[in-house]
């Protein structure tokens, strides 16, 4: 690959307190002859009007971090690396005792980049529409209740199932290792194109993990199963732009034209980090 000259650093304040660790990283490449911008704050507008000319974006944080970042970059080819200030950091890859081996390659090319599927997410609520993407996940789950919520599967406009649980989670393969495993969900190779439906807590012994085709279209419908029962419903992106769903409201989920793309500079497997973030 070409090594890298142009740099946007953009640090999570409340993981790197006083910005010490960014601003060491934006000290270091400066020494190395790289352009080099920094932003405080995830704020989507100041990311995207700091892009031009930026070769490569450093993310300072932990997971969440980095899928606020890559919400920003949704559109832009700008490839992303991340430095973990967080707990577990499935997807940022860098410790800080690595940060100097982390600008040496970067700079001299020794990196390869990896490219993650995103989902789309179209949201029906009473005749108003909603699209939101996703680099994790889908979730809709219930809202304010101890109740189950009630969910019709359409896969491809065909039904396919309706389940009774606190929720369903539709993930990429980045997101597999995120709420899809704590769901008991299947860990899938990351660079792979594929979506993975897992149900939460369903109230049925055969109501297990499935995986579909990254064309495939799945639609999830909020259904009133009890004219006394609440179901309610919250539908959110990675967390994030959160909608509230009412019986008949539905989000349909699709592969999403946008990737994100991740710069490695290790070649261990995903099975490997596993063992290492939270195996024996």
């Amino acid at each position: 690959m070409n090594g890298l000259k142009s740099f946007l650093i953009i640090a999570n304040e409340i993981k790197d307190e006083g910005l010490q660790v960014s601003k060491e990283i934006e000290k270091k490449l400066l020494e190395k002859g790289a352009t080099v911008r920094l932003v405080a704050g995830l704020s989507t507008e100041v990311i995207r009007a700091s892009l031009d000319g930026v070769e490569a974006v450093i993310v300072m944080g932990g997971d969440g971090t980095m899928l606020r970042v890559s919400h920003a970059l949704v559109g832009t080819d700008v490839p992303v690396i991340g430095v973990n200030l967080g707990v577990v950091g499935f997807m940022t890859e860098v410790v800080v005792s690595k940060i100097d081996k982390m600008i040496d390659r970067l700079i001299s090319g020794k990196y390869v980049l990896e490219e993650r599927m995103m989902l789309t997410g179209s949201v029906e609520i009473n005749s108003t529409s909603y699209k939101h993407e996703a680099l994790n996940d889908v979730v809709l789950a219930r809202e304010n209740s101890l109740r189950l919520v009630t969910v019709e599967i359409n896969v491809n406009d065909k039904y396919f199932d309706t389940i009774e649980a606190d929720g369903i989670i539709v993930s990429t393969p980045t997101g597999s290792t995120s709420y899809n495993l704590s769901a008991g969900g299947p860990i899938v190779q990351p660079d792979a194109r594929l979506l993975v439906m897992t149900p939460i807590s369903p109230y049925s012994l055969s109501s297990r993990s499935v995986v579909f085709g990254a064309n495939d279209k799945i639609t999830l419908k909020l259904i009133e199963k009890r004219k006394d029962a609440d179901n309610v419903g919250l539908v959110s992106f990675d967390g994030t732009n959160n909608h509230s769903m009412m019986p008949d409201d539905t989000v349909t989920i699709t592969s999403s034209p946008n990737t994100f793309t991740m710069i490695k500079l290790e070649e261990s497997s995903v099975y490997e980090i596993l063992k290492k973030k939270i195996g024996n």
